[in-house]
């Protein structure tokens, strides 16, 4: 008797566990200039594998259901991914990808923080011909700087646009979100800039794309920019916070609170890149850092804030009549002066207004452009 009851408990306990399945939450696209990112919400002990061939990635989960809400979110193409389809192969869920690109694939998973409640799988399809394309290019423009050294050194601004991609920055309370009015002031920069036949303007990113902090950072050098400005837009709890404030770099970070809590936000460098190499631990550059170069570079760097902040003063509020520090990683840019712009306060609904405005974002990157030439002037 004791035999036959303990049997029926194991076939019901065993339907039981079977019958349980994991969930996969949402899916996500994002196509940068050299890769196609997939992201993945799942739970954390989802079991997952990756295969690809030629043409082809697998994305296979174990006893894993798609929400019916989210299902749709599953088809996706750009120029790299033709098409996606899903299949269930008896208790596995495939995510099949069909790729018309010679390509790459690297994963990793990230764990739930602020902004993300799931465990998240992290597809990157790498174009191939994308890099040996950005290689080229690359080794032209070392080419020309070697044929162009006995000219005037070109000043190149490199304009950075916080955020992007998964990283959507602060939310305002009309949903607005951060990266895509920085990228919209950060272009309108740009283009005024680039009027200038004296200077030459760059972005770190030019679509809605996660780019690493460091990364940010490795173009500035590649470019051989001799300035890096980066764009944002602060967020409190407090919806009546206003004005504009202007950052430069201190290691030893700052003791405001919206200090600190910026430079938690604006640090989570492991959250939408992957594993990256912070750069306090990159010898390397903490070898440049270490020079007497530094000192310069952080009082240029305040020079540099002094004359921005004063122009973004005379088309609205400013939250700090005086730059002030935080230990941001974006700017350790070794030996070029280097500010983070907060343009102003997305967390209140009247400057979230004005910030999602093309002809006030216009109205902001002029006054940032008259900071960068009021400080060039007074280097002459």
């Amino acid at each position: 008797m004791r035999y036959w009851i303990s049997l029926i408990i194991f076939v019901f306990a065993g339907c039981a566990f079977s019958a349980e399945k994991t969930s996969l939450y949402d899916f996500r696209y994002w196509t940068a200039p050299n890769q196609t990112r997939i992201v993945i919400d799942k739970e954390e002990d989802t079991l997952f594998n990756i295969t690809n061939t030629d043409k082809v990635v697998i994305i296979s989960f174990d006893d894993a259901e798609v929400l019916s809400k989210t299902f749709s979110n599953i088809f996706f193409k750009d120029n790299r991914i033709q098409k996606v389809l899903i299949k269930r192969d008896k208790r596995t869920i495939k995510l099949i990808v069909y790729i018309n690109k010679n390509f790459k694939v690297k994963h990793f998973t990230l764990e739930p923080n602020a902004k993300y409640k799931f465990h998240r799988l992290v597809v990157d399809i790498i174009d191939l011909e994308s890099q040996v394309k950005i290689q080229k290019i690359e080794t032209t423009k070392d080419i020309k700087k070697v044929k162009n050294s006995t000219q005037k050194d070109q000043k190149i601004i490199l304009v950075d646009a916080g955020h992007g991609g998964e990283d959507s920055g602060a939310i305002g309370k009309n949903k607005s979100q951060e990266k895509s009015v920085n990228l919209a002031i950060a272009k309108k920069l740009v283009a005024i800039i680039n009027k200038n036949s004296d200077l030459k303007a760059v972005l770190t990113r030019s679509g809605d794309y996660y780019i690493p902090l460091t990364k940010r950072i490795t173009i500035a050098q590649k470019e051989n920019a001799t300035m890096f400005i980066s764009i944002h837009a602060d967020s409190v709890e407090s919806s009546t916070a206003k004005g504009a404030s202007i950052y430069t770099l201190s290691e030893k970070g700052n003791n405001s609170k919206l200090s600190q809590q910026l430079e938690k936000s604006q640090n989570l460098v492991d959250q939408f890149g992957g594993v990256e190499t912070v750069i306090d631990n990159d010898q390397f550059l903490k070898n440049i850092l270490s020079d007497f170069s530094r000192k310069d570079r952080d009082m240029q760097s305040l020079n540099l804030a002094k004359e921005i902040l004063n122009e973004l003063g005379k088309i609205g509020p400013v939250h700090k009549k005086e730059p002030q520090k935080a230990n941001f990683v974006v700017l350790k840019t070794p030996s070029i002066p280097s500010v983070l712009v907060e343009t102003a306060f997305i967390s209140n609904p009247t400057q979230e207004k004005r910030l999602t405005n093309s002809k006030q974002q216009k109205k902001i990157a002029e006054s940032i452009y008259k900071g960068i030439l009021n400080y060039y002037k007074k280097l002459e």
